[in-house]
């Protein structure tokens, strides 16, 4: 079945704690034994908002929380017990041992956030934390711990002083990473915290912590010359594309006036060597320069010119987005479907010739031309796609019916 679709007993009237008797018997079944996943993860929710007094369910919800096959069940009967029956014994024991023993590092998480939320006034709580933040086996639950310590007591000196030296020595990019997230998010008014988010952008050695500390810092001190430069200067020079990337998004979202970011994006745009930079600039100065002398010439050039398909795909669809009124807009898009050699590319301009300009009389037979003779079955398959999506008349579905009898043969 699929998961957007979950076959449940009709709802009683909500009564908090009471339960109907009509519905809970199904309900029950449905949580343990039904094969898919949706329906036991709805019906444990059911079970917990309508049925909380009810001593079954609540060993029910306990049992899906460890034993339940599917994560995302496990996941939502922890927040469960967490959430409605926090006081009963037994329960703070389950979700600390969850928060280590699940073998899904998401249920971990979780675990974690949950003995923050509803246990956080035991005075033993944060010092369990700041323990599995600094010892914990798992990069998961080390990570987990930092954003608690950091969310719930935040507004403490020795948090940031630990937060502080969790970024400095954790050896795991990941937990680093969610270190410096927490210092951009919960201390940004601090000068010891700023100086060293510029330090981890600059010198860290994982490509991940530097851009995140990238976009920290646009976010929380974008008033500031040399964080501007330094921004700037990342941009061009790092040798990770990811911290690049980051870096020219900081740029255009926090420094859009600057006469020197449009020309930084411009050149990076067209000299890049890595094509997600390359996409990434061309996507910020479609979104945000489109009316700049230079920037429409620059999309159509780069659907067609460029050397990766996923630039000229997104020049295709910066060009639908942005200028869908330029006739060379309609023009170039056309072209591409018709000639451009990866199919990644011939899809998305398909895609939106159908989207963007299904009143204009030659989209149609283009489309249909493209569903009967395209040799890429990708290709094919979108154009009876978009077809079956936007044209309803009697000659359309004939031809459709026709092109999905002889895929079938």
């Amino acid at each position: 079945m699929p998961g957007s679709v979950v076959s449940l007993p009709p709802e009683g009237p909500d009564e908090g704690g009471n339960c109907h008797l009509e519905n809970v018997k199904s309900l029950k079944e449905r949580a343990v034994m039904d094969k898919d996943y949706t329906v036991r993860r709805e019906s444990v929710l059911r079970l917990a908002d309508k049925c909380r007094n009810d001593a079954e369910v609540f060993e029910i919800v306990r049992e899906r929380a460890v034993k339940d096959s599917n994560y995302t069940v496990r996941k939502l009967a922890l927040r469960e017990l967490a959430r409605l029956w926090q006081e009963k014994p037994g329960i703070l024991a389950l979700v600390r041992e969850r928060a280590i023993e699940d073998v899904n590092y998401e249920v971990r998480r979780a675990a974690v956030k949950e003995l923050a939320t509803y246990w956080g006034d035991w005075p033993e709580i944060p010092e369990l934390l700041r323990d599995w933040a600094e010892n914990a086996e798992d990069k998961f639950v080390r990570g987990a711990a930092i954003q608690e310590l950091s969310r719930h007591w935040g507004s403490t000196c020795c948090t940031f002083d630990f937060v502080k030296e969790r970024v400095l020595k954790d050896k795991d990019s990941f937990v680093r990473t969610v270190a410096v997230q927490s210092l951009g998010k919960y201390w940004k008014e601090s000068p010891e915290a700023l100086s060293l988010l510029k330090e981890k952008a600059l010198s860290d050695e994982h490509y991940s912590v530097r851009a995140v500390a990238v976009q920290e810092l646009a976010e929380v001190c974008n008033s500031e010359e040399d964080t501007l430069r330094l921004i700037r200067e990342l941009a061009v020079v790092d040798e990770h594309y990811s911290v690049r990337g980051a870096a020219i998004k900081a740029l255009a979202k926090g420094w859009p006036d600057k006469p020197e970011t449009l020309e930084l994006l411009r050149e990076r745009c067209l000299d890049d060597e890595d094509n997600m930079v390359r996409g990434i600039a061309l996507h910020m100065l479609s979104s945000l320069w489109a009316e700049e002398p230079g920037i429409f010439d620059l999309a159509l050039e780069k659907a067609v010119k460029d050397s990766h398909y996923s630039v000229r795909k997104c020049a295709v669809e910066e060009l639908a987005k942005s200028w869908p009124d330029r006739p060379k807009s309609l023009r170039t898009i056309r072209d591409r479907l018709l000639n451009d050699s990866d199919n990644f590319v011939r899809i998305t301009a398909v895609q939106e010739l159908a989207k963007g300009w299904k009143e204009d009389p030659e989209t149609l037979q283009l489309v249909k031309k493209m569903a009967l003779r395209e040799k890429d079955e990708f290709t094919r398959e979108a154009a009876i796609q978009e077809l079956i999506d936007g044209w309803q008349s009697e000659d359309v579905t004939e031809l459709v019916k026709k092109l999905i009898g002889r895929s079938a043969l």
